[in-house]
């Protein structure tokens, strides 16, 4: 139970609404133990969880529905490698089995696929797809397979680790894929959390949470692909740093280490990145922001700078691949073309070509233009620590691309983004429902007062 002072903390921060204080009312009369049961109380949180479980579990199903479509890549076949090995096969057995789960969803796609043709959709399947994808890949693996390239994944321990035994039970497919759907499952009930513990409602905190189910970070989340858990953890993120800034200091610093924790273990650049990022948050927010000068925003930054100096550190240490393998990664298509002259350069050039196209598509179709200036608008009208926090957590995506310009690749390697939109739509809709209750019930003097001094809170 929250302490009085606390509370005002908590009201002070920003993060919680300001809400129009009403009149003293009558206290109310001792309450009669008969007519208050004992187990009232026990049985609240469990009903406040019903709605959000039930949108959960419509969420599973549908993705289980989807399973056939989605696509088991060649990043997916890699990790699928891993995993098999963790449970014990030989590097040939384990890239055997991987490659045989590779080629079986080849050959599904390419069926599928002459399935929507209209010139050939009545012929019968291809029996010899998948003998084709075997014999091609069989002897080598499946390729690029170049040692600088298969080290990348190699260093990228956790999810094949966490997903091994769902793969020995489930095949490398499903297993991958529902490792992917836990952690996907996972974020959005933090973000639910989170949505909660900054003052929204339950619907709206629910909002939130479909949101969370209905954008890219789910669509590229339940992939069997790294993108479940670092977006799932994301979601883990924003609940550990809205705690730490709420003055929560337990809570906020176990949740948010551990979710950083983890996302170095699935993929420790963009652990390092996004703990770099929320240090440039806490800093901001510790100087543009004199309420938020207290040990939670400090922890804040001294977890996230200390997260990604350790990072810098055993990367260093242990020659992990960094920034120049991942330009010449990039350049030279995995290593199948010579390496890049100039590397920076060249990146500098790609980036003012891929953005310049990105915003005449945008201005096309503004899918995430629109919403993200609404999120943001709605996330600063409430608070600004709040902006900070979760935007910090958003630009995690543009980093990753403005790294990566690989158009093909930009909408899963920038889906981090969607978290503005996914936190911001529904603090704007509270904000909304707020003003207008507070201009039906206040006179109209009191309503021009308050428009005219609707500047967004500290």
């Amino acid at each position: 139970m929250s302490t009085g002072t606390e509370l005002a903390g908590h009201q002070a921060d920003g993060l919680a609404p300001v809400r129009t204080p009403l009149p003293p009312a009558a206290p109310p009369p001792p309450p009669v133990a008969s007519q208050r049961p004992s187990h009232r109380r026990a049985d609240r949180r469990p009903a406040g969880l019903t709605l959000p479980c039930l949108v959960a579990a419509v969420f599973v199903v549908l993705h289980i529905f989807a399973f056939p479509a989605s696509l088991f890549s060649n990043d997916s076949y890699r990790y699928a490698r891993q995993a098999y090995e963790y449970l014990g096969d030989t590097r040939p057995e384990a890239q055997h089995k991987a490659l045989v789960a590779y080629c079986k969803d080849e050959a599904n796609r390419k069926y599928r696929g002459q399935l929507l043709d209209e010139m050939k959709f009545k012929e019968p399947r291809d029996p010899k797809a998948y003998a084709r994808c075997m014999k091609g890949s069989a002897a080598t693996g499946l390729e690029p397979n170049d040692p600088r390239y298969e080290e990348i994944f190699e260093t990228r321990p956790l999810y094949p680790l966490l997903a091994a035994p769902f793969v020995g039970l489930m095949g490398a497919k499903s297993g991958l894929s529902a490792v992917s759907l836990i952690f996907t499952t996972v974020g959005g009930f933090f973000t639910l959390a989170a949505l909660r513990r900054i003052g929204l409602g339950p619907k709206l905190a629910v909002l939130g949470q479909i949101l969370f189910y209905a954008t890219p970070l789910a669509t590229w989340g339940t992939l069997p692909l790294a993108e479940g858990p670092l977006l799932g953890m994301l979601g883990a993120m924003l609940f550990g740093a809205v705690s730490l800034i709420q003055g929560r200091i337990r809570t906020g610093a176990a949740v948010y280490a551990a979710a950083l924790a983890v996302s170095a273990g699935v993929k420790y650049s963009s652990a390092q990145m996004a703990a770099a990022l929320m240090a440039c948050a806490a800093v901001a927010m510790l100087v543009l922001v004199r309420r938020t000068r207290h040990r939670g925003t400090w922890w804040l930054l001294g977890l996230s700078a200390g997260a990604a100096a350790v990072i810098t550190l055993i990367s260093k240490v242990w020659q992990l691949p960094g920034t120049t393998a991942t330009l010449q990664d990039t350049f030279s298509k995995h290593w199948t073309t010579p390496e890049a002259v100039t590397p920076w350069q060249d990146l500098f050039e790609l980036n003012r070509h891929f953005w310049w196209q990105w915003a005449q598509h945008q201005a096309l179709a503004p899918m995430l233009v629109l919403p993200l200036g609404l999120a943001l608008w709605g996330l600063w009208r409430r608070s600004a620590p709040l902006t900070l926090i979760v935007t910090g957590l958003g630009l995690t995506g543009i980093a990753t691309v403005v790294a990566h310009p690989v158009y093909f690749q930009s909408e899963r390697l920038y889906a981090a983004v969607w978290l503005i939109v996914v936190v911001g739509l529904p603090v704007l809709v509270d904000e909304a429902v707020e003003r207008a209750v507070l201009r039906r019930c206040a006179s109209p003097a009191e309503a021009l007062e308050r428009d005219a001094a609707g500047a967004p809170r500290p």
